[in-house]
């Protein structure tokens, strides 16, 4: 079948129960429930350059998928790589490369027909081994993949004949069509491991790349969406500071720009050439402990932390109001799985005085890293700095350069701050990020009733067990101490108002990362 659902036969006992238990377990409930304004209306233009300025700077930027770690990236990516799938704004999987997809009855073996006349910008055509070669390399230790814990999963990828590939896995998976898309499984040539010049199957070439600096990518000629890309070029660099970026979009300079902030927020919405473009998401900034050192592995203290974040003043001042309130663990409260029992955190000066008190920390001063290259850490840094000290706590908070923050800091400091992007399903943030030893869980938190109940979440079709499930991980982590998280943030960016084809997704900007192949210039 050409949309993409499950096939009759040979499907899932009911793919309706299989979309909705999907629905249920996205974090972009938001979507689901209305969000910003699509930007898709009219008739595509063919033409023209479209730059946009990013807010991080990076020198760790790459093209390696397995090493995909932030937004840069996945705009990068998208442009240039093919998927097998796409999640669309309603949170289900939409075909791409693959044609189509069946189920068995268990969900553990899933089958992927594969579109005729797939090739890359170099005239090679796409196989069926290039694909098995995509996925499978994940597994590899040299490649030190960021997706490894989610092929944990995936027992075997074979190919039946020229055009189809088997994934057989070893739980059920309803969600599997949706993880097969994600950032980090681009399609690339069989044996590929030096990315220095990529080879793609997607919607732009590269005719520069320095990494931190600039990226130009140009129309790729053999791009199998016939028409497409509309524009020539797409060029992306970083300028770091809010208030020239916001300016930059504001003159004309750029045609988009990532994390509006402060006021520039207020003067895009006033101007005549541009505007905001607004995505409720479950993003997050947290306050990460590093729970297998000192002094962080002290829970009182990390407890007493979270009851120094005034979360309504950071929702109010810091972001505009763009999000919403969190309550220590990353299910969002629009969540039809959010557990509403837990007792929602809130400043208190005086439990703070008593986890501190508890904590044996005395006047031993304690030291938080923060950065510009994680969004808002800073305010919110300052924030519980000023009430620490009604706390009678040593409060030091450190800034970090941005460009190393990623790799010299985060999980490497006793106290420390992170954004994470939403995932298409919660099962896969948590895989990611709370699972023993996952690339992104920089707490090195390891407990085996969350582990087992993360995988058990992946297999359950039954919601009420689900809702179960995920409120007992909610438990688990919210009493952890070893993170805080204030709030959920949208995203909030700029665009022209010349910028045409975006349709807003909340796992990421501009219509989830993935937009370069449809946006056009309406000049």
């Amino acid at each position: 079948m050409a949309d993409g659902s499950m096939m009759t036969g040979s499907s899932l006992p009911a793919s309706a129960l299989t979309r909705r238990a999907f629905s249920a377990g996205l974090l972009t409930t938001g979507l689901l429930a209305g969000s910003g304004r699509s930007l898709a209306q009219g008739t595509p233009k063919r033409g023209g350059t479209v730059r946009l300025a990013l807010f991080q700077q990076s020198t760790g930027d790459t093209f390696d998928s397995a090493r995909y770690d932030k937004g840069n990236d996945y705009i990068r990516g998208t442009s240039v790589y093919s998927y097998l799938t796409r999640m669309d704004e309603k949170g289900e999987a939409q075909p791409e490369v693959a044609e189509s997809w069946e189920a068995n009855k268990e969900a553990t073996r899933w089958v992927f027909t594969i579109r005729k006349g797939v090739s890359f910008s170099d005239g090679a055509q796409l196989t069926t081994d290039d694909i098995i070669f995509s996925i499978l390399r994940h597994r590899e230790d040299k490649v030190a993949s960021t997706a490894k814990q989610l092929i944990a999963n995936i027992s075997s990828v074979t190919a039946d004949g020229p055009g189809k590939v088997v994934f057989e896995l070893a739980q059920p998976d309803v969600d599997f069509p949706i993880l097969i898309g994600i950032f980090q499984f681009a399609l690339v040539k069989n044996g590929t491991y030096d990315f220095a010049k990529p080879i793609g199957t997607g919607a732009f070439t590269v005719k520069e790349f320095q990494p931190g600096i600039r990226t130009v990518l140009v129309r790729n000629p053999n791009f199998w969406k016939q028409g497409q890309p509309y524009i020539d070029q797409f060029e992306m660099f970083p300028i770091p500071d809010a208030s020239a970026r916001a300016n930059a979009l504001l003159s004309g300079d750029v045609d988009m720009i990532l994390e509006l902030r402060g006021n520039g927020i207020e003067q895009v919405a006033k101007s005549s050439n541009a505007e905001v473009f607004v995505t409720p998401s479950t993003r997050y900034t947290a306050i990460q402990a590093a729970v297998d050192r000192a002094p962080s592995n002290n829970t009182d203290l990390a407890l007493g932390l979270s009851y120094l974040i005034d979360r309504k003043r950071v929702l109010d001042t810091v972001l505009r109001g763009y999000g919403t309130i969190a309550n220590d663990h990353p299910i969002g409260p629009a969540s039809p799985y959010y557990n509403a029992a837990l007792p929602q955190r809130e400043l208190d000066v005086d439990k703070a005085k008593f986890h501190f008190g508890k904590s044996g920390i005395g006047a031993s001063p304690i030291e938080l890293s923060m950065g510009d290259g994680v969004l808002y850490s800073v305010d919110i840094g300052q924030l519980m700095q000023r009430e620490a000290m009604r706390a009678g706590l040593n409060l030091q908070i450190k800034r970090e350069p941005a460009e190393s923050y990623w790799t010299a800091v985060a999980g490497k400091r006793p106290f420390f701050a992170t954004n994470f992007h939403p995932r298409p399903t919660y099962n896969m943030l948590l895989n990611l990020s709370w699972k023993k030893g996952a690339v992104w869980n920089f707490s090195h938190f390891e407990n085996e009733r969350l582990e087992k109940l993360i995988d058990m979440t992946r297999a359950e079709f039954d919601l009420a067990k689900r809702k179960e499930q995920y409120g007992e991980i909610q438990t688990i982590i919210h009493n952890s101490g070893a993170i805080m998280i204030p709030t959920f943030l949208n995203y909030v960016d700029g665009v022209s108002k010349k910028i045409k084809g975006l349709t807003p997704l909340p796992i990421g900007s501009l219509g989830g990362f993935n937009f370069t192949d449809r946006i056009w210039l309406d000049a």
